[in-house]
């Protein structure tokens, strides 16, 4: 606990000194500046099954830097430190050239919205659960984005192995592709609806598994409730559908999510879906903008109170495909504080009720009040 306290200090008092440090050439065709953040969770949870008690942790700590050149070309690396760990984020290369921009490196898939949010600007001290169970980490990969006022198109093709998957054997390899249309889009105001796929043809056929697991709306909790191990798999389909609504004060994003794992004649093929709705309200100064790129919602400004709920459905279980990976639902509500561009703090709480079929402990009901102080640059 006392050196969670000394980095928080140390990383306070240089934040706005490494936000400052960038640079440039005379000409303008050369521009790197350095990129970091730092995460502090607190948590304190009630149950009458399963012991989860109380805890605080350093989840999330980075480092990196963004480099601009030649007009149209940016690089980015991003390292991850977090819990005595090296990990990479981040790290690729892109051409932008007006409407169209090209990527190779390892980066998220264009797939999906809630789990390709990073970190930092989760709404809640953890990503929405249905995200976290049929998203996807960083892969290595190349993709495309045609983006325009009311359209943005992206595609690519990737390694379907995590790159800190040690493990030989055939990696596979994943399509994936995300469709956003902004039917209604008035200077900062907009409303898009999306859709995304995702093919992941899997490596040595003879013995694959899919599994798919993911734990409480908390980091802090390291137990996965929910787990599904999909075994005799063929390959695998992904589906999303989203609608993000940024409205002045307002922000509301809602997705759903399906996977659908075709197997071997002998047995069913598996179905394991979920879906999420939150919304947002920002009180005192600022207002939500929207990301045309990302198709993503930023942040109100600095000195704004941002209230938000969040219900979220995540079902493992296929009676028919005989697995039965639990089922969760959980209702989370907080808020957020941005003292200004470098320093946010929030707090919220959550229920979160799980079926019989779950992980750990089977049908129960607990509860968490979590909090988190975020420094980024």
């Amino acid at each position: 606990m006392r050196r969670v306290f000394l980095v928080l200090l140390l990383v306070a008092c240089y934040t706005g000194v490494f936000a400052q440090l960038a640079l440039k050439s005379e000409k303008g065709d050369f521009e790197a500046r350095l990129i970091g953040r730092a995460l502090f969770d607190g948590g304190v949870f009630f149950s009458d099954k399963t012991s989860l008690g109380n805890a605080a942790e350093v989840y999330d700590l980075r480092l990196g830097t963004v480099v601009r050149f030649l007009e149209r070309w940016t690089g980015k690396i991003e390292v991850g430190f977090a819990k005595s760990k090296v990990s990479m984020k981040d790290i690729f290369i892109e051409y932008r050239d007006g409407k169209n921009l090209f990527r190779v490196g390892h980066f998220f898939e264009p797939f999906s919205l809630e789990y390709r949010i990073g970190s930092s600007d989760m709404k809640f001290n953890g990503a929405a659960v249905t995200g976290i169970a049929f998203g996807d980490r960083r892969k290595l990969g190349a993709s495309y984005t045609y983006n325009v006022n009311l359209l943005n198109i992206s595609a690519g093709v990737f390694s379907d192995k995590d790159v800190d998957n040690t493990e030989k054997g055939d990696e596979g390899y994943a399509l994936a592709g995300r469709v956003l249309y902004r039917p209604y889009l008035n200077g900062e105001d907009v409303i898009h609806i999306g859709v995304s796929s995702r093919f992941s043809a899997l490596g040595d056929a003879e013995e694959s598994k899919v599994v798919y697991s993911a734990g409480a709306p908390s980091n802090l909790i390291p137990e996965k409730f929910l787990r599904a191990d999909v075994t005799d798999a063929i390959n695998e389909w992904r589906f999303g559908a989203e609608v993000v609504m940024v409205l002045d004060k307002w922000y509301v994003q809602s997705e759903y999510l399906l996977a659908h794992v075709n197997r071997r004649a002998a047995v069913e093929n598996y179905n394991g879906d979920g879906w999420y709705a939150q919304v947002g309200y920002a009180l005192l100064n600022g207002r939500y903008a929207y990301n045309k790129e990302s198709g993503m919602a930023v942040a109100p400004g600095e000195k704004c109170l941002e209230l938000l709920c969040r219900y979220n459905i995540t079902n493992m279980n296929d009676k028919d495909a005989g697995i039965m990976g639990g089922k969760q639902n959980d209702l989370s509500v907080g808020g957020i504080y941005y003292f200004n561009k470098y320093v946010s703090a929030k707090m919220s709480y959550s229920l979160v009720s799980l079926d019989k079929h779950a992980q750990e402990g089977g049908k129960q009901t607990f509860s968490m009040i979590q909090g988190r102080i975020q420094l980024s640059f």
